[in-house]
């Protein structure tokens, strides 16, 4: 059954106090930048998320700090701050607050300098930095929520690569196709044809109706994606869903790079879409991840906009490339959530059997909402049982569970 106009607005919406963003804030850490586009003593980077601004910067010593973006006293940005002496100091009258998160300086204040930064107040953010990425507690209190200790977070910075761009579309869009598993097949076929040469991952272009299969897990679930191959064998592929928009692929052979994509609310109508490419086994070596030259820009948007269809090239398609997006399989990601609008209408799709994880997804995401909403706490570490995480794919024969490629690492 399609949603209605309500329930789409309580899924998609996080700006001014929707419980959806509140639940956000308060139960989740959030991705902000990755670690290496901080520089000790460099430029504060100016971040949104769930509709408002912050900056980020990493003073002299190596600390990381996350402030509201504008200073307390006349609203100037902290962007244009000075760092220096492992503090910002507004450009505007010499505020000048810590990467500790005090305020130490009103050098305009007559009287009591110490009394009267005391007063002023001013928000500082809990900071985690792990996997290449610098995360933000954006909640109320002093106890963050568990902190999302994924595959990657704990790996050697030569086994992972971290890269992010800015979509202006809803972040829900970017979170459904990370478990959507059978548009990979038609709309990837170019792009997994070109990087994957012989691996497992080609079965997927070959059978394009997979039958699914769930479990609920403490953190999400986890789906098996089962492809018939013939001669009594199965193709079998095992992903998980990790609140509250962690899609956790398997590598397409085994011992390969695994990925983990996740789209974080800016606002109502952009998100930012995260890549992390993992080897847990050995580094990475080269790949289009690890050579890219801004992390906070890339896999690149498409060249166009809607007057253009975004770049469509029609040319390579004429010369065998399905989708006309030949940039990379994210910007043909970036091209389908454009096209679906700055918030997809969801109360007209017609839906199929391949929907289920999108279905499980939407599901997932409303109830948290409601959960917090009625005062519910959130899951401890303990109760999300990260650890259990497993994506992993195989063939393996036609009558055995799939559960045995899990069972098994």
């Amino acid at each position: 059954m399609p949603m209605t106009p309500q329930e789409n607005d309580r899924l998609t919406r996080v700006e001014n106090g929707a419980p959806m963003g509140q639940m956000l804030r308060q139960w989740h850490w959030l991705p902000a930048v990755p670690s290496l586009s901080l520089d000790a003593g460099g430029a504060p980077i100016r971040v949104r998320l769930l509709g408002e601004n912050y900056v980020v910067f990493r003073s002299g010593d190596g600390r990381v700090a996350c402030f509201d973006e504008q200073c307390p006293h006349r609203k100037a940005s902290l962007a244009v701050a000075r760092n220096e002496d492992n503090a910002l100091t507004c450009l505007f009258h010499g505020w000048k607050f810590s990467v500790a998160g005090e305020m130490i300086e009103a050098p305009n204040h007559t009287g009591d300098q110490v009394s009267f930064c005391q007063k002023v107040k001013f928000n500082s953010y809990k900071i985690r930095e792990a996997g290449g990425i610098i995360w933000v507690w954006l909640g109320e209190g002093e106890t963050p929520p568990a902190f999302p200790e994924l595959p990657f977070t704990s790996l050697p910075e030569d086994q992972r690569a971290v890269a992010c761009q800015e979509i202006p579309t809803n972040w829900v869009q970017g979170v459904e196709a990370s478990m959507d598993t059978s548009h990979v097949g038609v709309l990837h076929s170019s792009s997994t044809e070109l990087t994957s040469g012989k691996s497992q991952r080609m079965h997927m272009t070959r059978v394009r109706a997979p039958r699914l299969e769930f479990e609920e897990m403490t953190y999400g679930f986890r789906y098996a994606a089962l492809r018939p191959l013939g001669e009594d064998e199965q193709y079998v592929r095992v992903n998980n869903f990790v609140m509250p928009w962690y899609g956790i692929i398997c590598p397409p052979e085994e011992g390969g790079p695994g990925t983990v994509f996740f789209s974080v609310p800016v606002d109502d109508t952009h998100h930012r879409a995260w890549f992390v490419h993992f080897n847990t086994s050995r580094p990475l070596g080269v790949t289009p991840f690890t050579i890219g030259s801004d992390l906070m820009d890339f896999p690149p948007l498409p060249p166009g906009d809607e007057t253009n269809n975004w770049g469509q090239d029609r040319g390579v398609m004429a010369r065998g490339h399905f989708s006309g997006f030949p940039q990379h399989f994210g910007t043909e990601d970036f091209a389908i959530f454009l096209g679906q609008g700055p918030i997809v209408d969801r109360t007209t799709e017609q839906l199929c059997s391949a929907d289920g994880a999108v279905l499980r997804v939407r599901n997932l995401l409303l109830r948290a909402a409601e959960d917090h909403q009625s005062g519910k706490p959130a899951f401890s570490a303990e109760e999300l049982k990260y650890a259990d995480i497993r994506s992993v794919g195989g063939i393996i024969p036609e009558e055995q569970d799939w559960r045995v490629l899990v069972d098994s690492e």
